[in-house]
């Protein structure tokens, strides 16, 4: 950028000139498929009300579509804040790449999921340590839902990080 800015002028051609073209190209794709992974998401995505301890959490839900995009999980947080749905997602739950199932995760860190509570069933197959993530084989969205449920952590132990 420094040498962009000391050039008085840039010709096609030129080394300086075909980065700098390039580097455009490069942001406009991002751009344009973002926009599309987006709409994307928006016709297929379904947010979930969860019931624990009489409270209400709410995560986010993609399908599984055939085709699969290549990362089925790219854009659900971009999506979320630009549905302002920011301060409600506390998870999202997507199909796995790697496998039939879904992978489950926390939206923004947040601690009401924890996915070791999970770790123990038979249709998990991977719980991080720390409780971020998990893969189930799982794919009625009957015991997905149960699983995210299991997963919910009460309010006051969140906070505490027990």
């Amino acid at each position: 950028l420094r040498r962009f800015a000391q050039a008085d002028r840039l010709l096609p051609g030129e080394p300086l000139w075909e980065m700098m073209r390039m580097i455009g190209e490069d942001l406009l794709t991002y751009v344009r498929s973002l926009r599309k992974r987006l709409d994307f998401i928006a016709r297929h995505a379904e947010t979930w009300d969860l019931g624990h301890n009489g409270d209400i959490y709410r995560v986010l839900f993609l399908p599984r579509t055939d085709p699969l995009p290549d990362e089925p999980s790219a854009g659900l947080e971009r999506f979320i804040e630009s549905r302002g749905l920011g301060r409600e997602v506390i998870g999202m739950i997507a199909p796995d790449r790697r496998s039939g199932g879904y992978g489950l995760s926390r939206y923004r860190d947040d601690a009401r999921l924890d996915f070791t509570r999970i770790a123990a069933c038979p249709d998990v197959h991977f719980a991080h340590a720390r409780g971020f993530v998990a893969k189930t084989s799982a794919t009625a969205p009957a015991r997905l839902r149960a699983l995210m449920t299991e997963a919910l952590v009460t309010p006051a132990k969140a906070a505490s990080g027990v």
